[in-house]
């Protein structure tokens, strides 16, 4: 006994394990229950580890056959148990232990994320202010793996094309003597945000827009140099889905004061909000 109390002391008054139990009120309870190197179990089976095998698994199960052997099975059949009879991960769960050791059945086999592709067609030219998916934004984490603008032909000869906003300057740059026109490149602007509690898409090619113009033929040769007609763009995305519980999400801001080159843990905040969700992962 004094040897337990010394321990006691020496872990912190804090500590809980699998053995700091009341043996005494432990010992009037164990009917039905099965010790292995202990005289008091306080589950329907308790196994205590030995001092010679201190660092060591406490259970070792040899043998032991592959989930999917048991498939249109008959092992339990002279029990009256039901054959197995799929291969579907989430048809089995595994063991948890919490941090008494006690154990517990886990959540399905499953990695608990799914991969939705989602294609949003007709829109606005090339313009998503907000698409609403549907998924709940305090339930789930959301992913944007990909995104592609697709342009099908909407008009029967004509042809669809990205063109530069008329309120784009059209400005030269003078650099070493030489003369250029100013790039209209605009790349794409497409991100995930919180709509009224759900997960919602916002997607567009700022300054750009989607517009039908007339292909040339034999019998008007002239390329077209109208406006040209509105366009009605199909959006592709590639989602990934999880569980918050399964798949946290940290938002993090770090200011660079204008300069190129920084360190993000040389902000405390930065590395706070870092390390807490690294620690969910452990």
């Amino acid at each position: 006994m004094m040897n337990k109390k010394l321990l006691f002391l020496l872990l912190g008054s804090s500590v809980l394990s699998a053995q700091t139990i009341n043996e005494s009120a432990a010992a009037t309870k164990v009917s039905g229950k099965t010790g292995i190197n202990t005289k008091v179990p306080t589950r329907t089976l308790t196994i205590q580890n030995t001092d010679t095998n201190q660092g060591k698994p406490v259970l070792r199960l040899v043998d032991t056959p592959k989930y999917s052997e048991n498939i249109n099975s008959a092992m339990d059949a002279a029990l009256g148990g039901n054959t197995q009879s799929t291969t579907k991960h989430s048809d089995y769960r595994h063991l948890v232990v919490n941090s008494v050791g006690d154990v517990y059945q886990g959540i399905p086999m499953t990695n608990n994320t799914g991969v939705i592709n989602l294609v949003v067609k007709q829109v606005n030219e090339d313009w998503i202010e907000t698409f609403d998916t549907g998924i709940d934004y305090n339930k789930y984490t959301v992913a944007l793996l990909s995104y592609t603008l697709h342009t099908p032909q909407t008009e029967p000869g004509k042809m669809p094309m990205l063109t530069s906003s008329n309120n784009l300057p059209n400005g030269k740059s003078t650099i070493n003597g030489e003369t250029y026109d100013l790039s209209k490149t605009a790349a794409p602007v497409v991100y995930l945000k919180n709509h009224n509690g759900k997960w919602a898409i916002h997607a567009d090619y700022p300054n750009l827009g989607l517009k039908n113009f007339t292909l040339p033929t034999a019998q008007n040769p002239q390329r077209d140099i109208s406006g040209g007609s509105k366009g009605y763009g199909d959006w592709e995305f590639y989602l990934l889905v999880g569980k918050r519980d399964y798949l946290p999400s940290q938002r993090i801001e770090f200011n660079m004061n204008k300069a190129s080159t920084k360190a993000g843990t040389s902000d405390a905040n930065y590395s706070a909000k870092l390390n807490d969700l690294l620690n969910k992962l452990d």
